[in-house]
């Protein structure tokens, strides 16, 4: 495979472990088969307040309990910018997230049910024998607005 072939396949390869992963958040299908194929075994998730997840189970978990407070989500990636040095990769992606809050968690006095964000991921990742897998994934948010934001970074 020529140098830019390999180069666009694992630029191609990198961006596609980001959607699937929120793809796989999104329709509720987050499972041990998604976390492993997506993160190394001692890959990481920063969170916006700098809490970091470490290893799939504890992703897996945490994420799951994270997402189950939401009816619906919607992640949306662009402007994924990739720099491949050998082995390993980092990425820049901006996001616009809208999260649906379920019936339980709603604010019943609130108007709104949801609350939007948007930030860029800084993502890294590393080639291994399976294809490539994310060892870091952090979100630093930009903005934020809706309702049920303050209660929920206090809960993280």
């Amino acid at each position: 495979m020529s140098t830019d072939l390999r180069r666009l396949s694992d630029r191609t390869e990198i961006v596609e472990l980001l959607s699937g992963y929120l793809a796989a958040v999104d329709d509720k299908r987050l499972d041990r088969t998604v976390v492993t194929t997506t993160f190394a075994a001692d890959g990481r998730i920063v969170r916006p307040n700098g809490a970091a997840v470490v290893g799939h189970d504890n992703i897996l978990e945490s994420q799951s309990t994270s997402f189950a407070r939401f009816r619906a989500t919607h992640h949306v990636t662009g402007d994924h910018l990739v720099e491949i040095d050998g082995g390993t990769a980092r990425m820049r992606a901006n996001l616009t997230a809208m999260h649906l809050w379920s019936p339980e968690e709603s604010d019943s006095h609130s108007l709104e049910t949801h609350f939007l964000a948007g930030g860029v991921f800084d993502v890294r990742a590393t080639r291994t024998g399976s294809g490539w897998r994310l060892t870091e994934m952090a979100l630093h948010n930009t903005w934020r607005s809706g309702t049920g934001v303050a209660a929920m970074l206090a809960t993280r």
